[in-house]
C-alpha cells in the first residue's frame, strides 16, 4: 500500500479549520468519506470511536505528529486523510507538543493486516528526513501530493 492509495487528493485539507482535537478529526473523517465515495459510514459514529480510542491512549507521537485511528465494523477498506493545523493543536501528545500534521486510519476489524500496514507506512514516512518538515512549510494541495510521492520512492543509498 502507498500513502498515495491510504490518502488520496480529495482526502488532503491543505488548513483544518477546526481548533481542538475532536473538530480536526471530525474534519478528517468527513473529508476520508468524501474521497471513499464508495464507504457508507457514518460520520458521528466514527468520530465517536476515534475519539473512544484516543481515551485508551493518545496517537500524539511528539513531534507535532497525531494519527489517530480506529477500527470500524461499518467502513469496508483502510482508507485515511491528512490535514495541518496551524498554529497547531493539543493532541495530548507524549512530548506535550501541539500537533500540526495529523494523518487519519481507518479500516474494519477484518482487514487488521492492512490495517496495521497503513500504520506502519505512516510511521515510515515520517521516519525519513524532512518528510515532516516539507509537509509543515508546503503552500498548496499539489505540494502535498509530491511529497507523498516523493516519499514512496527508494531512500538514496
Amino acid at each position: 500500500m502507498k500513502i498515495t492509495d491510504l490518502i488520496p487528493k480529495k482526502s488532503i485539507v491543505v488548513e483544518l479549520k477546526g481548533r481542538d482535537k475532536k473538530s480536526v478529526i471530525l474534519e478528517l473523517v468527513q473529508a476520508a468519506k468524501k474521497a471513499h465515495e464508495g464507504e457508507k459510514f457514518a460520520v458521528p459514529e466514527i468520530v465517536e470511536a476515534i475519539v473512544a480510542r484516543e481515551k485508551v491512549g493518545s496517537t500524539g507521537l511528539g513531534g507535532g505528529v497525531g494519527i489517530p485511528h480506529a477500527k470500524f465494523a461499518d467502513v469496508k477498506g483502510v482508507i485515511g486523510a491528512f490535514g495541518r493545523c496551524n498554529p497547531g493543536i493539543d493532541f495530548a501528545a507524549v512530548d506535550g507538543q501541539p500537533v500540526q500534521l495529523v494523518f487519519l486510519v481507518l479500516a474494519p476489524p477484518t482487514k487488521n493486516e492492512q490495517y496495521l500496514s497503513a500504520l506502519q507506512k505512516v510511521m515510515t514516512a515520517l521516519k525519513r528526513p524532512n518528510f515532516a518538515k516539507f509537509l509543515r512549510t508546503a503552500k498548496a494541495l499539489k505540494d502535498i501530493e509530491e511529497i507523498f510521492r516523493e516519499v514512496e520512492e527508494p531512500a538514496p543509498v
